[in-house]
């Protein structure tokens, strides 16, 4: 328990540094390109991200959660790594032309192109990457991901503002999966054998097969809103949405990425263990949940002065659409979560039919809501995250052997601690409504931490009682 408490520890603060290093770049970003460059640029990686979760297949979620991990095994999946990246490379590069006629935009083309190369070198990195994280080595990962985030903003921001336009953001991309690449290789030389092998295959792909399904699944959600819209609407819009996505997924990530790389290994490890995971579920979301919900509760009060202050009147297009997205996300956590139980515990072909369930129904209200404005674009986005978090409870509650009464118990005092933050940042905003957008943010944060804090000791919440644990142990240091 010590090591996981130490992991996450180590993931949180991490994540804490890259949401920093993340936020700077895009508000400089913002201001450096506009909303058709956003556009452009977002439509081809998203492209890309799709391909890379076919890439994988899989393979990063078996290496983490597979019992018998034989040196055969890891050499199979290090080759079929290397074959399948190398074929998408290819075809990414062929079907860059096509793509750019569809959207008739060159540009996307040209950000294929450049991303294209992430395809040659991510093999021999991933496996070794994975190995970390399923021996909860996150000191390691904690280095290469500063190590190249810091990297891909710095070479991002420095091209873009000699003027080269779009393309300085895929050769960022580039520069960042370079360095993690040698970083990962370097660290795990004499843990991943790189030789060819064959012979495990059929075991491999049967169990990565279902994570790699769900993968693709997930990542048509996160790339089919802008997607969608991009031939729907126009490639501004995409931008726009790209931005709304964003912001709100900044304040995601710095949350789920610091958590998700330890969640998975920690709940493989208790069902190794012979240990309860229903209860360590429950009890994860119940701390989780009182740091989301408040969050995107405040976020979402907030929105309009956290805009203006970021990205500047040009972006104020985003400000509603962002809001209703804090709703989606704030489901999302639990579900993420869901989603580690599952694959942790092998029962991989449940992480599929997660995304069967809610990633068509999401698909279809986008293209409803491309037919009318953003707003509903938003709206779609956000039904179908609480579409997928309803029924990844309800499957869990079969799984695991809970009922939802223990959902709610977890959930509820969370609910009313969001409650709480809420009202102290409403309260601020209407007593100083002609505020300047820093000032607002400013006392927005203050008014909320005040009122989360109020509300963890009014609720007697259990993320309170370690909150309190680690201030009594830092004061007697």
């Amino acid at each position: 328990m010590a090591n996981v408490k130490k992991a996450v520890f180590l993931s949180v603060g991490e994540k804490a540094i890259v949401f920093v290093i993340q936020f700077v770049s895009s508000v400089v970003l913002a201001r450096l390109l506009s909303p058709e460059e956003i556009g452009i640029f977002s439509i081809g990686s998203l492209i890309l991200a799709m391909s890379h979760a076919l890439r994988d297949l899989g393979i990063t979620s078996y290496l983490i959660q597979e019992r018998d991990l034989t040196p055969v095994r890891l050499q199979t999946a290090a080759t079929i790594a290397v074959i399948m990246s190398w074929t998408l490379g290819l075809l990414t590069w062929v079907a860059s032309g096509p793509v750019a006629a569809f959207y008739r935009e060159e540009g996307i083309g040209l950000v294929m192109h450049v991303l294209s190369i992430n395809f040659f070198l991510l093999p021999f990195g991933s496996v070794s990457m994975a190995i970390l994280k399923r021996n909860l080595n996150f000191d390691k990962v904690v280095r290469i991901n500063l190590a190249s985030g810091t990297l891909q903003a710095t070479v991002s921001i420095g091209l873009c503002s000699m003027g080269v336009g779009f393309i300085g953001l895929a050769w960022g991309a580039v520069a960042s999966t370079t360095l993690t690449v040698l970083m990962t290789v370097l660290m795990t030389k004499r843990e991943v054998p790189m030789r060819m092998e064959f012979s495990e295959w059929r075991h491999i792909l049967r169990t990565g097969g279902r994570f790699c399904g769900s993968s693709l699944l997930w990542e048509f959600g996160l790339s089919a809103p802008e997607m969608i819209v991009g031939k729907a609407m126009s490639i501004e819009t995409a931008g726009y949405l790209a931005r709304s996505l964003g912001v709100v997924g900044l304040a995601f990530r710095s949350i789920m990425e610091g958590l998700t790389p330890v969640l998975m290994p920690f709940f493989a490890r208790s069902h190794r263990d012979g240990e309860s995971v229903g209860d360590q579920f429950l009890k994860s979301i119940c701390y989780l949940s009182a740091l989301s919900f408040p969050l995107f509760a405040c976020m979402a009060l907030a929105m309009d002065s956290i805009v203006l202050l970021l990205y500047g009147e040009k972006w104020a297009r985003i400000i509603e659409p962002a809001r209703i997205l804090c709703v989606g996300s704030a489901a999302l956590t639990i579900a993420v979560t869901g989603a580690a139980v599952v694959s942790g515990t092998g029962k991989s072909k449940y992480t599929l039919r997660f995304q069967l369930v809610g990633q068509p129904v999401k698909i279809v209200l986008l293209l409803i809501g491309s037919q009318y404005t953003l707003d509903h674009v938003a709206g779609g986005i956000a039904i179908g995250d609480l579409i997928i978090t309803t029924y990844t409870l309800l499957v869990l509650r079969r799984l695991l052997g809970f009922d939802l009464a223990r959902v709610g118990a977890a959930l509820g005092p969370s609910l009313l601690v969001a409650l709480c933050a809420a009202m102290s940042c409403l309260a601020f905003r209407l007593a100083t409504p002609n505020a300047l957008p820093f000032f607002s943010v400013i006392g927005c944060m203050a008014s909320s931490f005040v009122g989360w804090v109020v509300g963890l000791m009014l609720t007697r919440h259990p993320a309170g009682i370690e909150v309190g644990a680690v201030i009594r142990r830092l004061v007697k240091r």
